[in-house]
């Protein structure tokens, strides 16, 4: 017979920092991020734009957690914060976000003489 193996708990585990994972997706128009964030609520979030650079930064409590000992964590907890280098080209002003079912989708716009265009030849 196996037993399960009982950890105590330590400060730690939950002030560990992780990273979400992260979709970048280019289309002619600009690009798409999407940010896996399940169990998030809108609240927990924030999105920033500073000095050409993108940054999500949130934070997930463990809740529902009331014993001394824990079986197994493999959801993360805690903050993070995810920054990407945003293209010269990229439209700061015109960024837009939505969330909806753990993911946070980020749309970013090329300025108009980055995108592709037709050259008429006569």
């Amino acid at each position: 017979m196996r037993y399960a193996r009982f950890y105590p708990r330590t400060a730690a585990c939950e002030s560990a920092t992780w990273n979400p994972a992260a979709d970048i997706i280019e289309n002619k128009d600009g690009y798409t991020v999407n940010i896996d964030l399940p169990g998030f609520s809108k609240k927990d979030l924030s999105v920033q734009v500073k000095n050409g650079t993108l940054t999500v930064n949130g934070e997930r409590e463990r809740t529902g957690v009331e014993a001394d000992f824990y079986h197994r964590f493999e959801r993360p907890s805690g903050a993070f914060a995810r920054s990407f280098r945003l293209p010269d080209f990229i439209d700061e002003g015109s960024i837009q976000g939505s969330y909806e079912n753990g993911v946070l989708s980020l749309d970013l716009h090329k300025k108009e003489e980055a995108k592709p265009h037709t050259i008429a030849v006569t």
